[in-house]
Parts: structure tokens; C-alpha cells; sequence
């Protein structure tokens, strides 16, 4: 697929990063497939390398790592794997792009296996058109939560998002401490907002659901006040350590 290119933001991966990488090549064999990477310390270099990936390193978080995936883009779309993705729909990239030659789409967002309700715009397998991301979207200093500007840029343009049901599988390894970051750049990204309390509450009760898991459904008022923790010291737990595995 020539219009296409893919990005993925490594950090200490490499325990799920081949699976990742593989997958998007059985679906891209030959198309563009960038790896931005955190200063790994692991294997990840060395398992990007053998898969063909261009490698691009950053210092300062993932911000700025996706930031400069939108500088690089030089196709008509770009697409976001996250490193412990695996895509299991061969022709997800192609319905994707196929979806965006719609003008009133802006984004495509690949759903895990088995969940059917939908919420927000995560970025783990998400497909956008280049153009409508052209310039400084995202701040180096937001680390989590990323995404809240890309919404924004979204919302300014009039542009819908669609989800495509039973496109990958999640396989997140980095737990400890993940409420408190996402809570932390939650509060940096969009300030002191009810509203965007209201919404994190909402997308965490829809991830349990959509796990269909009752450990996951008991975990939630934790899981929340976890969040709120990290919402309340931003400075404490904007950032995420990943020890290799």
C-alpha cells in the first residue's frame, strides 16, 4: 500500500515488539514502517532492525515521540501501532484508508478482539490522514494522553471517527503505576476539568466492560482512584520508568 506508512513508538519493548512489528508486516510487507524509540536499553533496536524499520530515536517522552511521527509522515496516511499491538485483520489498513477517502471521516480506530463498545480515540491501532496533521499538534511535555490533541485538531475540522470491530489484540505489560500516569497527564493535557474527570471515568468503566472480565468490572473504583492520584500530583507521576523485561 503505497499512500500508507506506519509508526511505531517504542520504549524498552521488547517483549512484545516482535509480535507487533510481524503482524503489521503480514499486512504491509513492503510499505513504509517507522520505529521511534524511547533510548531502549533492551533488544528493541535489534528486533526493529530485523524487521526493515526505519529507526528514529527521542529523549524526551511520548508526546514528542508522536509529534515526530507526524513530522516524518510523508504519505497520504499514517497509522500508529503501539508496540504491544498485534494486528489480526489483515485488511484493517485498507478498510482504514478506504474509510478516510470519506472527507467527514478523520480518523480510524482498530478495536481489540471482542469489544464492542466504543469510546474516545485510543491510538493503539489508529489511522489518520497526513494532512490533517500538519504542524506542532502535541506539547513535548505530555507523556500519557496524547491523544487529547489529537481530538482537538479532529473537533476543529469537523472530522468523525469510525472504529472497525476485531482488528487486533492488546497484550499491555506495563501495569504498575499506569493509573496515576494516565491520571497526571490527564490533568496536564486538559487542565482542571470535571468534564474530562467525567470522561476518564466513563472510558475506564467501557474498558472493563469491554473485557467482559469481573476482576476487571471489581477493579474499577481502584483503578479510578489510582487516576485521581496521579490527576491530584501531576508533577510526581507524569512520567512512566518501563524497566526492561
Amino acid at each position: 500500500m503505497d499512500d500508507l506508512e506506519v509508526f511505531v513508538c517504542t520504549y524498552n519493548s521488547s517483549s512484545t515488539l516482535e509480535g507487533c512489528l510481524a503482524s503489521i508486516r503480514r499486512s504491509l510487507p513492503s510499505s513504509r514502517l517507522v520505529v521511534i524509540d524511547h533510548m531502549s536499553v533492551d533488544r528493541t533496536v535489534d528486533i526493529a532492525k530485523r524487521h526493515g524499520a526505519e529507526l528514529h530515536f527521542e529523549g524526551i517522552g511520548l508526546g514528542h515521540a508522536r509529534q515526530l511521527a507526524f513530522e516524518l509522515a510523508s504519505k497520504k496516511y499514517l497509522a500508529f501501532v503501539d508496540s504491544d499491538v498485534e494486528v489480526v485483520d489483515k485488511g484493517f489498513f485498507g478498510n482504514a484508508v478506504q474509510s478516510l477517502r470519506n472527507p467527514e471521516l478523520g480518523a480510524v480506530v482498530g478495536m481489540a478482539v471482542g469489544h464492542r463498545l466504543t469510546y474516545g480515540l485510543p491510538a493503539g491501532l489508529l489511522v489518520l490522514r497526513t494532512n490533517d496533521f500538519r504542524g506542532k499538534i502535541i506539547p513535548d511535555s505530555i507523556d500519557a494522553r496524547e491523544t487529547y490533541y489529537i481530538v482537538r485538531r479532529l473537533k476543529d475540522r469537523g472530522l468523525k471517527t469510525v472504529y472497525l470491530a476485531d482488528s487486533m489484540v492488546h497484550d499491555s505489560r506495563f501495569r504498575e503505576f499506569k493509573p496515576e500516569w494516565e491520571g497526571a497527564n490527564t490533568r496536564i493535557a486538559g487542565g482542571v476539568r470535571v468534564g474530562e474527570l467525567f470522561f476518564a471515568l466513563k472510558v475506564i468503566i467501557m474498558l472493563s466492560l469491554n473485557s467482559r472480565s469481573i476482576r476487571n468490572i471489581v477493579y474499577v473504583p481502584i483503578f479510578y482512584a489510582k487516576f485521581l492520584r496521579g490527576f491530584i500530583h501531576p508533577n510526581r507521576w507524569r512520567r512512566l520508568v518501563r524497566n526492561p523485561e
